[in-house]
């Protein structure tokens, strides 16, 4: 008896010890002391057999008499066949090969795809890198370098409201910027 039944169920089997018991056809000695135990144990063994002929009773009315006379017929066929030998389905390109009549190699199917891809992928470079070639190189370029000596910027302007903010190194991206006139009569 395990400890868990002897703790929590003062001594009594659980209905897990009573199945095991049951399908297992160890008779635990406590059932033989124990009437609670022999009494749930019977009434166990009547539910399981009234379930089994449940069971019964509805496999029968699915698997009729002529249901299962063709699943054995069909299973004895499948058994004389093992013993015949197996059938042997020719190709035709086993065929022109034993004959000889297609001289050379043949091509799969499946290179033919590839190959029509190659050519595809190969033909875009090209395109692109004929195309590359004859354009005539343009000249780069310049940028105006615009020298602009001005004095280090100082922490003062931080203290300035936003709004007025006039950084001395800024003037030149200041006047560099097309504005955008804003009117107030609106």
């Amino acid at each position: 008896m395990r400890l868990i039944d002897v703790v929590l169920r003062q001594g009594h089997l659980s209905e897990q010890a009573l199945m095991e018991a049951l399908t297992g056809g160890d008779r635990p000695a406590h059932v033989d002391r124990c009437d609670l135990c022999a009494e749930r144990a019977v009434e166990m063994a009547r539910w399981m057999d009234a379930a089994r002929e449940d069971a019964r009773e509805a496999s029968d009315a699915v698997f009729t008499p002529d249901r299962l006379a063709a699943q054995q017929a069909q299973i004895l066929r499948r058994l004389e066949q093992v013993d015949s030998p197996a059938r042997v389905i020719s190709f035709p390109a086993a065929l022109r090969t034993e004959r000889g009549d297609a001289p050379g190699r043949r091509v799969a199917v499946s290179w033919v795809g590839v190959a029509a891809a190659a050519g595809i992928a190969i033909g875009i470079v090209g395109g692109q890198m004929s195309a590359r070639l004859m354009q005539t190189p343009q000249a780069p370029l310049s940028a105006q370098i615009i020298e602009t000596t001005s004095a280090p910027v100082d922490g003062r302007f931080l203290e300035q409201s936003y709004d007025q903010l006039n950084v001395a190194a800024l003037e030149a991206l200041d006047e560099a910027t097309p504005k955008l006139s804003v009117r107030a009569n609106r």
